[in-house]
């Protein structure tokens, strides 16, 4: 792990010169974006005439709310410690947080030797995000035009272990790093991720089981036993 360094940030300063822009083009961009999702669909019915009804709106909307609203509790909570201000409107519009975003921030952080949560790691985080958007978005772009010419010579047992290993690499890569931030949590964060699989818990719950459960036990450490990470 990097040695932490001090940084000395005026708080007035962070606060006008880098907060309050943030969240005004933050505030703008993403109500924008939400505005275009439904370009599509106004298209679509001003082209063809082609509207569903409003029962099956809403039957759709219900559906979809039921498994968001975990995530709307568990990713906030979860992500914004690490990504900040900047990073979680970048998180939100672009996508890709918890198996891009949040890694990068972290590994900038670990890199400059700054603790996530902490005004010094909102800036590096910030760098982090904005530079993994810069990579990622032309590699999607070409990689989505040239995959199918390219996955063709790649064996069949190399494509089944990006499908059934990749993702669980980057998640446990991530977990790894942290546990060298705060070891003593480990264990606990470890029982906890077990809850879910034991009682087949549905993916949305697991999230803020494994989050939330792991805050509370952090926070008791720290409240009653005067164990710090």
């Amino acid at each position: 792990m990097a040695t932490v360094r001090e940084w000395h940030i005026d708080p007035v300063a962070f606060e006008r010169d880098y907060l309050k822009p943030i969240h005004r083009v933050g505030t703008i961009t993403s109500t924008l974006i939400f505005l275009a999702l439904f370009l599509p669909s106004i298209w679509l019915y001003f082209i063809t005439g082609v509207f569903p009804d409003w029962q099956t709106i809403l039957t759709g909307f219900g559906l979809a709310m039921t498994y968001a609203i975990p995530f709307y509790i568990s990713e906030p909570i979860a992500y914004y410690p690490i990504v900040g201000n900047a990073g979680w409107y970048l998180c939100g519009t672009i996508g890709n947080g918890s198996n891009l975003r949040v890694p990068c921030a972290a590994v900038a952080q670990e890199v400059a030797g700054v603790k996530e949560g902490t005004m010094e790691g909102e800036l590096v985080a910030a760098v982090g995000v904005t530079v993994s958007v810069f990579v990622s978005v032309p590699a999607i772009f070409f990689g989505a035009l040239l995959i199918n010419q390219i996955q063709q010579f790649f064996p069949a047992w190399l494509m089944d272990a990006f499908n059934r290993f990749l993702l669980p690499a980057v998640f446990g890569s991530v977990w790894g790093q942290f546990i060298l931030r705060g070891w003593k949590y480990a264990p606990f964060a470890f029982v906890l991720a077990l809850v879910p699989i034991l009682y087949k818990v549905h993916s949305a719950w697991a999230l803020v089981i494994c989050v939330l459960g792991t805050m509370v036990v952090g926070w008791a450490m720290l409240r009653f036993l005067k164990i710090e990470a």
